[in-house]
């Protein structure tokens, strides 16, 4: 092995352990800054620089990282709500194991100003590393949530745990590893059941619509098949590209995590309690220089949503590029990607794996237990297009077979990706609109 190399090699090595070391012990922010460093290093190395140099160069980025910290959240949802003239509501939700959850409230709209705020609830859930800002950044001619409220209904826009907006708990400060011991199970179960018991009861309604991207999709599937009761209050099931089975998952990044985190081992031990890329002041300054609208490394934005999500960015509103940047990624937990690598590595949609032993204590058995998508009463309607990394055409299918009520709809464009369902130029056309008239329908009959 060259010299450079192997040099590159143990500044890694030390990098990873002492980070992961500080992360396990405080639930410290997984940071990009630290790959940064990495390579940074890497190439002060193969250019002749010495170790020392470096290594006070990695020193002084993690340092400045610290310094500059955490952005404060600045409340962008209600913000812009507000600044489009509509009414906006910010309700604190406290969930049965204590996490505080803030959510969004617009009651009515100032284009249907002869409608009162009586209209039927609906409830919109947002995905993976994202708030309650996905609904509402494409502008009032064009997000979902907007369209909603223009159409007469009451909408809430949730926010799960270790976001932006629900960074928070009674008793555990977010800065500790025990903070984020969680998955999207935990996210189903106790979030998206407290946040809609508190919008059904906030409206004195007895049912809403609900619509979910993503991980949204996720934790409604485990919601509805661990208390089936919920199933009784929705009236409209509405899933954007839907994550539960992950058998014909292609992404890169997931075989690659899969092969070292898919099952559980010391590494998925040492990283599963994290913060997993909150917005950081410096991130923000960054990438707001990056993503402006005049910015020759804009391509730079579209390419990293292209990756993730699937090639091609002609559907995609280059113009919200900013904007996306400012509001995500949003945070989450590190376990709840782990708990999607577990998926792809055993090709069931199942618990969270722990290991053979803390399963017997936690489950009663030595296996995570499945959950029973097939009990699940709710009509659902799930849309899914073949360009999506993250929701395979495959396993959507092998889903809807599963579901005892389910339509698809296909999305007629090949190159439609996982982020097009949120933020695509023609996103009202494609989907809002089908959304809102099966709604409205579906009022008339009842």
């Amino acid at each position: 092995m060259r010299r450079d190399s192997l040099s590159s090699f143990i500044v890694f090595v030390i990098c990873f352990s002492w980070y992961a070391t500080i992360a396990r012990k405080t639930g410290r922010r997984v940071s990009f800054l630290i790959y940064v460093c990495i390579l940074t290093c890497k190439q002060m190395l193969n250019n002749g620089q010495t170790r020392g140099s470096a290594l006070l160069h990695i020193l002084m980025l993690l340092l400045l990282n610290n310094k500059i910290g955490l952005v404060e959240c600045d409340k962008v949802t209600a913000m812009s709500i507000s600044k489009h003239n509509y009414p906006v509501e910010e309700h604190t939700v406290i969930t049965y194991d204590d996490y505080i959850l803030t959510i969004y409230r617009i009651p009515s709209s100032p284009n249907r100003r002869h409608l009162n705020r009586a209209g039927a609830v609906v409830f919109l859930q947002h995905g993976i590393l994202s708030a309650s800002d996905d609904w509402i950044i494409n502008g009032p001619e064009t997000s979902l949530a907007y369209m909603l409220a223009d159409a007469g209904y009451d909408v809430w826009l949730g926010n799960a745990r270790g976001n932006t907006y629900s960074r928070q708990h009674k008793h555990i400060h977010p800065d500790t590893s025990e903070f984020w011991r969680f998955s999207w199970h935990e996210i189903g179960v106790y979030d998206l059941a407290a946040m809609l018991d508190y919008a059904l009861a906030e409206s004195q309604s007895n049912s809403l619509h609900f619509v979910a991207h993503s991980q949204g999709t996720t934790t409604f599937f485990v919601l509805m098949s661990s208390l089936p009761l919920y199933n009784e209050k929705l009236r409209s099931v509405h899933l954007l590209a839907p994550i539960a089975y992950m058998r014909y998952h292609s992404f890169i990044l997931s075989k690659l995590g899969g092969i070292f985190l898919g099952s559980p081992s010391f590494l998925s031990w040492v990283l599963g309690s994290m913060e997993l890329l909150p917005i950081t002041n410096l991130q923000k300054l960054i990438c707001e220089h990056i993503c402006a609208r005049n910015s020759m490394f804009k391509f730079l934005c579209s390419g990293l949503l292209d990756f993730i999500g699937g090639w091609g960015t002609r559907h995609l509103n280059q113009t919200l590029l900013p904007d996306v940047c400012a509001t995500h990624p949003a945070g989450a937990s590190s376990r709840q990607v782990i708990h999607y690598l577990q998926l792809y590595r055993s090709g069931d949609f199942r618990q969270y794996d722990h290991g053979r032993e803390l399963n017997e204590i936690i489950y009663q058995q030595p296996t995570p237990p499945s959950y029973k998508v097939q009990y699940i009463k709710s009509c659902v309607d799930m849309y899914y297009s073949e360009n999506d990394y993250m929701s395979a055409v495959g396993d959507v299918k092998y889903l809807a077979s599963l579901l005892p009520c389910v339509q698809l709809y296909r999305i007629p464009f090949v190159d439609w990706n996982h982020y097009d369902f949120l933020w695509s130029n023609n996103v009202k056309e494609v989907i809002n609109n089908k959304i809102i008239e099966k709604m409205l329908k579906y009022d008339e009959d009842v």
